[in-house]
């Protein structure tokens, strides 16, 4: 009877492996550097900064907020999804100050996670979110789409096909100008063709420019990268906030719990081992019972179609987590974040920069 006790005590060892890193388990370990500049000011100022935590996908150490100058720092925790940042205040800035966070992070490659303290039901049908929407139109599109909540494949396939990605603008000084006039090099093709209409108001690339004018104009979130999911549906060209705020509006709607994922995509670049950052990454997961989180990267499987079934599913190393979810309450603020990780700032000017080296 030895033998058979220990084949599945290995067999049970690997499976609960597996239940973390199902397809690979390559990781990619770096010291991620977030620095936000500020102004000096006579009024007070205030800033909120996100810090990444370890989970089942990801190891962080050595986290250390620099703070040369007269500002207080505390690190809090917000309730709704258990997000850690930094809230630093000064009565005022006698000279520019930086605050440097620096932190060790080892990412791994996984598909479906069952992650500890985490509650399914705080992400299904009936979720609250400001901008992540439910109700007729999108049943709407699942009864014409013959979408299911037993063929999630099919979600992931109907946001991928109906979104472009693209930034509506015609600024030639906005450094995302290249997604809107540009080709996108995994396939020669341009991000927006003006041969074709978008989104489920069949708009045209002229009238994707008008409504984000007149977004910026009247100050509404029904724009490009806010991750407004009806704006999706509707207008069908944005970002990453854009591709998952739709699938999660779906995935709600059918009541299969989804969540929202922000962090940092790092560079992968041959003979590279540092360098800067340029923005933000999002992705999403979605429940299942008995199976877990499964992660999706819709707008990343647009970007390079060849990647299309691996992001289905997959989600690789290279990218940091800072934030899970929407309407993030932090200290001090009058309303909840749309969501939360650039460094927010109150009473002066600044800046922001991400760096990464390779450990």
């Amino acid at each position: 009877m030895s033998k058979p006790i220990s084949y599945l005590a290995v067999l049970a060892t690997l499976i609960i492996c597996l239940n973390i890193f199902t397809t690979d388990t390559s990781s990619r370990s770096v010291n991620f550097q977030y620095n936000v500049k500020l102004k000096e000011s006579n009024d007070k100022v205030e800033v909120w900064i996100p810090i990444p935590q370890t989970n089942e996908v990801q190891t962080v150490s050595n986290v250390h907020l620099t703070n040369k100058q007269e500002m207080q720092c505390e690190e809090l925790e917000e309730k709704k999804h258990n997000n850690k940042y930094y809230y630093c205040s000064a009565d005022m800035l006698k000279e520019e100050t930086i605050l440097n966070l620096s932190v060790d992070v080892i990412r791994y490659e996984h598909s479906t996670v069952n992650y500890e303290n985490v509650n399914p039901d705080n992400y299904d049908k009936g979720t609250n979110n400001s901008t992540v929407f439910e109700g007729k139109v999108f049943e709407k599109i699942i009864n014409e789409a013959n979408l299911s909540r037993n063929n999630i494949d099919k979600i992931y396939e109907y946001v991928l096909s109906g979104m472009h990605y693209g930034k509506p603008t015609e600024d030639t000084n906005d450094k995302n100008y290249k997604y809107f006039n540009g080709k996108n090099p995994k396939t020669d093709q341009e991000w927006l063709p003006d041969t074709i209409t978008y989104g489920r108001k069949g708009v045209s690339k002229k009238d994707l420019v008008k409504v984000y004018n007149q977004a910026r104009r009247n100050k509404t979130n029904f724009t490009y990268g806010n991750g407004n999911s009806q704006y999706a549906c509707d207008i069908g060209v944005g970002n990453c906030t854009d591709y998952h705020s739709y699938f999660m509006s779906l995935c709600r709607t059918l009541d299969i719990p989804a969540r929202f994922h922000m962090g940092f995509s790092i560079p992968n670049i041959k003979d590279e081992s540092q360098g800067k950052v340029g923005g933000y990454h999002c992705w999403a997961d979605y429940y299942i019972d008995g199976k877990g989180w499964t992660p999706v990267d819709i707008s990343e499987a647009d970007k390079d179609p060849s990647l299309a079934d691996y992001f289905n599913g997959n989600v690789n190393q290279h990218r940091i987590e800072f934030v899970v979810g929407r309407d993030i309450e932090l200290k001090n603020r009058n309303n909840p974040e749309n969501f939360f990780v650039y460094p927010i700032v109150n009473g002066t000017e600044y800046s922001k920069s991400f760096y990464y080296k390779n450990l």
